[in-house]
């Protein structure tokens, strides 16, 4: 491009664009290279952005796409990157900004024609664009490499991630169910030595400033390749994972052994949550998109990075500026996280080593031996990643409000044993669960997918019995964003029933998912036999929900035992019919039980702990005569024990008082009464306990919706109509 465009617009007239795209035949030893890769550019921040720079490119691409199978173009720059990328591996500096400025920007090129593509053709077709024969470079001397004598990078070794890469070449797999691509010279495709340098400099190259933008833009066309799997349905290809080139050459072949590094890597980008340069090779806001390279050399010598704001010295004030300010400030963290979960959560059914390495992690903390683990074939050992759990953790609680941060928060927290351990171990708990509340607090502004994920997660979090009872002696003051009542001070396990009893409220009045409010009232339900000091108001909800339940479900058999169905206002349709009435009825029964069951499991294990609840209990007693839940008497006989104790207690009192009784005079009463109670006389019931069990074939639901996330969440923008289309056939939407 040069430096002579300083605007997305002068895209579509730059004369060198027009060179790359049109008929003639580029060697990738040619200096045209030289001039093409000389510039700056500010990449696209949001999908304004995105939509002009693709009006911007529109007509330079679709010349691209008529005329790049006979002049190979695209892979002459792939080589072009391939060589830079390699001269970056082997340098004693590996912070040499004019190099790395160089390599990102012929990567840049090559994902946004990668992104076009993709969008536009099959993925074999694709493939065919990277692999077509460049054509040979004239005779004499030139000022680029011939990048044919040139291997690809290659990986490190599993011991080590700081030996200059050496090629390992492979059989290049062949895309099944379409046309053969053709291949270079040598046994590899240009799609896996591409692949092959873009994880290279992932695990070899450190985060510096100088490198930063390399960093995120690797992790953005690995992305883009991956994203022909969003793309299939609009290309009407199926069973694409099986059949993709990409895919195969991700998951197969010699990058299984080097997953747990990649994988490392990865989780290592997310732990340091390092800022984004306060320039990108010279360009900084305020100033043209394309400026002169001794600018961004001088900005990167005097700024440092120790000044720059990020989300723990400035948090953010909602999830909405958090989102946007990960993307903005924290690029390469918030990429690296997206990476993971798509490469965790493709091919899931089978030996996914990206998976299994992320999984099977263990803590630097820790001084156990590292254990290596065999994959599927009982082959080949791979040793298991060591990661600094803390600063995992730390960032994993920052960003807990984001989405994609609560699915692989979900991921480490069910099947990840050294982090669960680290958790459990974990000092300021309420920095993970607060904002996983606030998430639930939020429900009609979170979408449902998000709701249910931190449902899980609180859900799984509950079946440790250390947190249980910590979350009870946990204190938290001013919660401004806890609006429906003000709050001076309450536990957190408190809070968390507060929130939860308000989420399963919203669930039963909207959404009517069966399982939302079954894992709602497991996490409860799990959290109960440690209930202590509830707060009235957390008392007065638990007692309010019972009533509000009974009271739906007796007006729902009056009316179908005689009156007007077509009266109820139920929710979705103003006209239900009778089956879905009774549908609904099952559904209030199996919440009423357990509530029972809840307030049951707390009386029987903590009566004296709480109060505030026989408090609310004796308030509203007459919900708990015998008449009122007869079909659930076994369970409630407890609780009408409990309230006909406390009655007569409390009948005696006010008798000799000769008056009624204040508020503290109950809750004197019921001290006094509580300490000569004994549990002994209660019905004894099995210990409530609800674990989480994913379901068969979970690829079903996470493979499609890890990448609804890397389209809402990420930093590379499908704007087109296209890619509007292709996500929301992922979705179903």
């Amino acid at each position: 491009m040069g430096v002579a465009i300083s605007r997305y617009s002068d895209i579509s007239t730059n004369e060198l664009l027009a060179r790359f795209c049109s008929s003639e035949i580029i060697c990738p030893n040619d200096p045209f290279w030289n001039q093409l890769l000389a510039f700056n550019i500010q990449l696209p921040n949001n999908t304004d952005e995105q939509l002009i720079f693709d009006s911007s490119t529109e007509a330079l691409l679709q010349e691209f796409l008529q005329n790049n199978l006979q002049t190979g173009n695209l892979g002459s720059l792939v080589q072009v990157f391939i060589t830079r990328a390699t001269e970056l591996l082997a340098a004693p500096n590996s912070d040499n900004v004019m190099l790395a400025w160089q390599t990102f920007n012929a990567l840049f090129v090559i994902r946004a024609v990668s992104k076009y593509l993709v969008e536009i053709v099959p993925e074999y077709e694709l493939c065919r664009h990277l692999d077509v024969n460049a054509a040979r470079a004239p005779n004499g001397p030139v000022d680029v490499r011939d990048v044919n004598s040139t291997p690809s990078p290659g990986l490190p070794s599993p011991e080590s991630s700081s030996s200059p890469p050496t090629p390992t070449p492979t059989s290049a797999p062949a895309v099944a169910e379409a046309p053969s691509s053709p291949k270079l010279m040598g046994s590899e495709s240009r799609v896996e030595m591409l692949i092959d340098a873009l994880i290279g400099i992932i695990i070899d190259i450190p985060v510096t400033d100088n490198t930063y933008y390399l960093h995120l833009e690797c992790l953005n066309t690995l992305l883009v390749l991956m994203s022909v799997y969003m793309f299939a349905g609009v290309h009407g290809q199926t069973r694409l994972v099986e059949t993709s080139l990409i895919y195969r050459t991700l998951f197969q072949g010699r990058y299984g052994m080097h997953a747990p590094l990649l994988v490392k890597t990865l989780l290592m980008n997310l732990s340091n949550m390092a800022p984004a340069p306060p320039s990108m090779f010279g360009t900084s806001s305020g100033e043209s998109l394309l400026v002169n390279l001794a600018t961004g050399l001088w900005s990167m010598l005097t700024f440092g990075a120790n000044s720059r704001q990020t989300i723990y010295s400035h948090p953010p004030l909602d999830r909405t500026e958090l989102l946007e300010r990960l993307k903005r400030e924290h690029g390469v963290a918030n990429q690296s996280c997206l990476l993971l979960l798509a490469l965790a959560n493709h091919c899931m059914t089978q030996d996914n080593l990206y998976r299994n390495a992320l999984l099977c992690c263990e803590d630097t903390a820790e001084t156990s031996a590292t254990t290596p683990q065999r994959d599927s074939s009982g082959t080949a050992q791979v040793t298991p990643p060591r990661i600094d759990m803390a600063a995992l953790h730390k960032a994993l609680c920052a960003t807990a409000g984001c989405e994609h941060s609560t699915l692989l928060l979900y991921l480490m927290l069910h099947s990840c044993k050294a982090y669960k351990r680290h958790v459990s171990n974990v000092a300021h708990v309420e920095n993970l669960i607060v904002p996983i509340l606030q998430v639930l607090y939020n429900a009609p502004d979170s979408n449902s997918h998000h709701i249910y994920m931190s449902l899980i997660v609180l859900l799984i979090l509950t079946e440790d019995d250390s947190l249980i009872k910590n979350v009870h002696l946990i204190m938290l003051k001013n919660l401004t964003w806890y609006t429906e009542r003000s709050i001076s001070e309450i536990s957190l396990g408190g809070l968390a029933v507060l929130v939860v009893v308000r989420a399963l409220q919203y669930n039963l009045a909207r959404v009517r998912d069966k399982y939302l409010h079954t894992n709602c009232l497991a996490a409860i339900a799990n959290m109960s036999c440690e209930f202590r000091n509830l707060h009235p108001y957390v008392a007065q909800r638990l007692v309010s929900l019972f009533e509000t339940l009974t009271k739906r479900r007796s007006r729902l058999c009056s009316e179908i035992e005689g009156g007007d169905i077509n009266t109820l206002e139920l929710p979705h349709h103003a006209e239900e019919k009778t089956e879905e009435i009774m549908d609904h009825i099952a559904v209030l029964d199996e919440v009423i039980r357990m509530l029972l069951e809840i307030i049951n499991s707390c009386l029987t294990h903590q009566l004296p702990s709480n109060l505030n609840l026989v408090y609310a209990l004796l308030h509203k007693r007459h919900l708990f005569q015998h008449q009122q839940h007869q079909h659930h008497h076994h369970i409630a006989q407890n609780i009408e024990m409990v309230i006909g104790y406390f009655s007569t207690r409390l009948q005696r009192v006010q008798e000799g008082a000769g008056g009624d009784l204040g508020v503290t005079e109950v809750l004197q009463c019921i001290k006094k009464g509580a300490e000569q109670w004994s549990s002994d006389r209660l019905r004894k019931f099995p210990d409530l306990k609800f674990r989480y069990v994913e379901e068969e074939r979970p690829e079903e639901f996470f493979t499609p919706y890890v990448w609804g996330l890397i389209s809402s969440c990420g930093g590379v923008y499908w704007a087109s109509e296209c890619g509007t289309r292709a996500v929301g056939d992922l979705l179903g939407c």
